[in-house]
């Protein structure tokens, strides 16, 4: 009668920790599937911010450097430098081209979200700015976007704008759509003369 007892509770303790087992997979499998894409969400973050001081530095270099071809070329970002990735600020194209303040320079808007067209996935923009005190001071205006500075105490301001997409439909629903826009700033002054 003891032994029948032992086993039957033996069995109810099996069954209950399959129970449990069934009901806590599937909220761990969506937990490390929502990790997954904070994480690669994180790395692209890191990737805008990166080419964004990249165009800065080349910016603050030289007034005929191409700031769009050093914010597409970062060497530790995982954006092709493609036209299919950066759209009309791609390689060759005349807002990716920026050797001088004649043309336009970036997207003229600032990328905002309307700016991306097809499978694009990267976006940048430029601006100059007055800085408060010549130079090392800090910007107190700014100009329009697509304009890059020329020499005379300028800053320039360089935002990089990467659109991500959720790969886990939990996340997609969280996110408006499964797109995220993930926008990262710099800005410099000019050392140029």
């Amino acid at each position: 009668m003891q032994a029948e007892r032992r086993r039957g509770q033996k069995v109810r303790e099996r069954g209950q920790a399959l129970v449990e087992f069934a009901l806590l997979t599937p909220v761990l499998i969506l937990f490390v599937l929502l990790t997954v894409d904070v994480g690669r969400a994180y790395w692209q973050a890191i990737d805008a911010a990166g080419a964004a001081r990249a165009g800065v530095r080349m910016g603050i270099l030289s007034d005929t450097s191409d700031i769009g071809s050093a914010v597409r070329d970062e060497p530790n970002t995982g954006i092709p430098n493609t036209l299919a990735a950066w759209g009309s600020e791609g390689p060759g194209t005349a807002w990716g081209t920026c050797t001088t303040s004649a043309g336009v320079c970036g997207d003229p808007s600032g990328c905002p979200k309307t700016s991306f067209s097809g499978g694009q996935i990267a976006c940048f923009a430029i601006r100059t700015c007055i800085l408060t005190s010549g130079d090392l001071g800090s910007c107190s205006s700014y100009s329009a976007w697509g304009v890059r500075p020329v020499s005379g105490g300028h800053g320039l301001q360089i935002v990089v704008v990467i659109k991500f997409a959720a790969v886990t439909p939990v996340a997609a629903q969280i996110i408006n759509g499964g797109v995220l826009y993930l926008t990262q700033t710099s800005t410099g002054d000019e050392l140029y003369f």
